[in-house]
């Protein structure tokens, strides 16, 4: 029998994405895109966004154009499964025909899970994760399509999560973070405004930037990147690497702001052309489980020592996204060009105040806890799949023990 499969992964498996808007007064058409979904009766999903405005904003317009809506605001930052049932509860009360998500990622990442389930009525869904074991494209296929629409509008600049097709919820039972996802799950329509980016506070910013940093820097030396998706990921690269500082320190450069919306949206949307993550997303997702760390920060925390450790293997990629981030390297040597990428990145993260490993000085980080995240996390997270070095548990640990 001949064997045909040549490489690891021989096929790009891309999926469905809804409409994306980005510009000034784009939250604006959120009523003209829940009708245009068949909307009539919204659960709208958020955190509550205290002091901004933007719910009751949201809420005026859809009432304005005769759609109804009910509000769950009790999101979490790093979203749980409990919070997503009780959600669920809200919306099929309510009579809800539809979701719209106000928030960063962990509202529209909420609003998926709601959908996920009223899509597939008495589901667990924590059997809806993206895993290594069982695959994650067998278990996909378990499931009935989402058929409930979903508009997300967008708060903050770095999930890319308004876009993407699976959402981010905490198995609480494991602690873990898992991926759910179940056919047709990206949102119908993101709205992308930077007139309400613009309200996030500076360390915000730089949390939600750096994520969007992340999901680029990931997904350009992983296994499962593509031409549909590395030309996106390395523009991402080189638009954060010029842009995020200005952003976080001076939020009324429009310019810079409307560069980050662009860098967030074009990583999420870039995601699902058939790029993964890797190793920093397995790792990082676990802080965020145990710590509460917002999961941007849990990225950019491990990411200098971690990425070292996959440096050895695509050396080439590393020294092209130092390219892009502004660093002339003729003459230098592949690995003297890799390296000037996590210089590169090290003054980014300096500059934004966030400071590298010291888990547990900054965050209470147990070295026992360490087996658990990458057992009950990495070990059987998709994220597994695309990381340019082969998964090996002890290493992982070691990792994450020099972070301490």
């Amino acid at each position: 029998m001949i064997n045909k499969q040549m490489v690891q992964f021989p096929l790009t498996y891309n999926d469905r994405i809804g409409g994306v808007i980005v510009g000034w007064g784009a939250h604006e058409m959120v009523a003209d895109e829940a009708k245009k979904a068949g909307i009539k009766n919204a659960l709208i999903t958020t955190t509550g966004l205290k002091g901004t405005g933007i719910v009751d904003e949201v809420i005026g317009i859809l009432k304005h154009h005769g759609i109804s809506s009910t509000v769950y605001d009790k999101v979490s930052s790093n979203p749980r499964d409990t919070e997503v049932y009780e959600a669920a509860k809200v919306f099929k009360d309510a009579g809800c025909d539809g979701v719209v998500s106000v928030g960063g990622g962990s509202s529209h990442d909420a609003g998926k899970g709601v959908r996920a389930l009223a899509s597939n009525p008495g589901a667990n869904l924590c059997d809806m994760a993206a895993r290594v074991d069982p695959p994650w494209m067998e278990v996909i296929g378990r499931f009935k399509p989402n058929t409930i629409p979903q508009v997300s509008v967008n708060t903050t600049a770095g999930t890319g999560a308004e876009s993407t097709m699976g959402g981010a919820i905490i198995d609480t039972k494991n602690r873990a973070k898992m991926f759910c996802v179940v056919p047709n799950l990206a949102p119908s329509c993101a709205l992308n405004d930077p007139a309400l980016i613009r309200l996030m506070p500076s360390n915000l910013i730089a949390w939600t930037g750096f994520d969007a940093f992340s999901h680029a820097f990931e997904s350009y030396v992983c296994k499962l990147s593509s031409p549909l998706n590395q030309g996106a990921m390395i523009h991402v690269i080189k638009l954060i690497a010029e842009n995020l500082r200005e952003f976080a320190y001076n939020k009324m450069d429009y310019k810079a702001c409307e560069n980050i919306c662009w860098a967030s949206c074009s990583a999420g949307v870039a995601l699902g052309f058939g790029g993964g993550v890797g190793i920093v997303h397995g790792l990082g997702h676990g802080l965020s489980v145990l710590y509460d760390i917002h999961h941007g920060l849990a990225n950019a925390v491990v990411t200098l020592g971690i990425e070292r450790y996959n440096q050895k293997c695509v050396p080439e990629k590393f020294a092209e996204m130092a390219r892009a981030m502004g660093v002339d390297t003729t003459g230098m040597t592949k690995m003297e060009a890799s390296d000037m990428w996590f210089y590169e990145t090290e003054r980014l993260l300096n500059d934004l105040g966030i400071k590298s490993g010291g888990l547990k000085e900054q965050f209470g980080m147990k070295k026992e806890d360490i087996p658990h995240i990458v057992k009950n996390q990495y070990e059987n997270d998709f994220a597994r799949q695309g990381n340019p070095r082969d998964f090996n548990f002890n290493e992982s640990v070691q990792l994450l023990e020099e972070q301490l």
